[in-house]
């Protein structure tokens, strides 16, 4: 997997899974940023992203369940908290790992993109122009 398919596919992943809730008001805090993969600085990175929304008045609980049996259907291991609120977390397939998280006020999905050979100081000059 190159750099950028590892980012594209945590972006698309984290992106289906908002559009599984009937959520409006999904935004990116920002573009999909690339770090250096442990200590394999200029040999190994990867990508985290993360999105978010309003927090719906719905039930917290079964969005959570939503996001938890999307995440399983794509063959990922998943952990679900449900104190003090509800938190799913998941593990495999095309990613690293992923959250979502009911905090009051907002939604918010968070991930990390597998590891993959790559350069970030060198990745980071050719998003910068």
């Amino acid at each position: 997997m190159t750099p950028a398919e590892a980012r594209d596919a945590l972006v698309s992943t984290i992106e289906d899974s908002a559009a599984q809730l009937n959520v409006a008001g999904w935004h990116r805090d920002h573009a999909p940023e690339v770090g250096d993969c442990g200590n394999q600085q200029g040999q190994r990175v990867n990508y985290s992203y993360g999105y978010g929304a309003p927090a719906p008045d719905s039930d917290r609980g079964a969005d959570a369940k939503v996001i938890a049996d999307y995440w399983r259907s794509l063959g990922m291991q998943v952990r679900v908290v449900d104190t003090p609120l509800y938190v799913v977390y998941a593990s495999g397939g095309t990613v690293a790992g992923l959250s979502f998280s009911t905090a009051p006020g907002d939604y918010y999905i968070a991930g990390t993109s597998l590891c993959v050979p790559g350069d970030a100081r060198e990745l980071r000059k050719q998003d910068n122009g």
